[in-house]
C-alpha cells in the first residue's frame, strides 16, 4: 500500500510539473548560476530579418531585468497579485486564471523556480524588447521568451512562455 501511495505522490509531481510547463512565468535572476559557473550570454542570432533586430540601450536592459527578477521573486513568494500586476492586457487577462493555479500548486509543493538569461534584451521591429530565459523547474529547464511594452516610464511584461 505504501508503494502504490508513493506511486501516486510521484505521478502528482509529474503531472504539477507538466502542468507547470505551459505557465507564462518567467524572469530574470543575474548573477551565477546554482552551479557556480558564470552566466555566459548567448550571441543573438537575427534568424529571419536582421534588419529588425536593434540594440537596446543600457537603462531599458536594466529596467527589463529588474522587472524579471522581480516578476520571478512574485513567483516564487507565491506573490499572485505581484506576478499579475507586471502584465500587460490582454496577457493578463488570458492567463490569470492558468498563473493563479500553478502558483497554487508552487506553493502546495513548496517548489521554487530559478532563471537564467539565455539572450540578452533586444529592441524588435515593434518597439518591444524581447529576451529568452531558461526557466528552471525540478524536473526540466524551459527556455521561454520574455517581451516587455513601455508603458509610460516604466515596462511591463506582455507575453512570457516557452518556446
Amino acid at each position: 500500500m505504501a508503494s502504490r501511495a508513493a506511486k501516486n505522490r510521484e505521478r502528482s509531481w509529474v503531472i504539477v510539473c507538466s502542468l507547470f510547463v505551459g505557465v507564462a512565468c518567467a524572469a530574470l535572476l543575474i548573477g551565477t548560476q546554482a552551479c557556480g559557473q558564470e552566466r555566459q550570454e548567448a550571441q543573438v542570432s537575427n534568424v529571419g530579418n536582421p534588419t529588425s533586430v536593434q540594440q537596446v540601450d543600457a537603462k531599458d536592459a536594466d529596467a527589463v531585468r529588474a522587472l524579471s527578477a522581480a516578476y520571478w521573486e512574485a513567483w516564487n513568494a507565491y506573490d499572485v497579485e505581484k506576478v499579475l500586476s507586471m502584465l500587460a492586457e490582454p496577457f493578463r487577462s488570458e492567463r490569470e486564471e492558468e498563473i493563479k493555479a500553478n502558483i497554487e500548486k508552487l506553493k502546495r509543493w513548496k517548489m521554487s523556480i530559478s532563471v537564467t538569461e539565455v539572450e540578452p534584451p533586444r529592441l524588435d521591429q515593434n518597439g518591444e524588447i524581447v529576451m529568452f530565459v531558461h526557466v528552471k523547474k525540478p524536473l526540466s529547464t524551459d527556455r521561454t521568451q520574455m517581451r516587455f511594452r513601455k508603458a509610460g516610464s516604466s515596462w511591463v511584461i506582455v507575453y512570457a512562455s516557452k518556446d
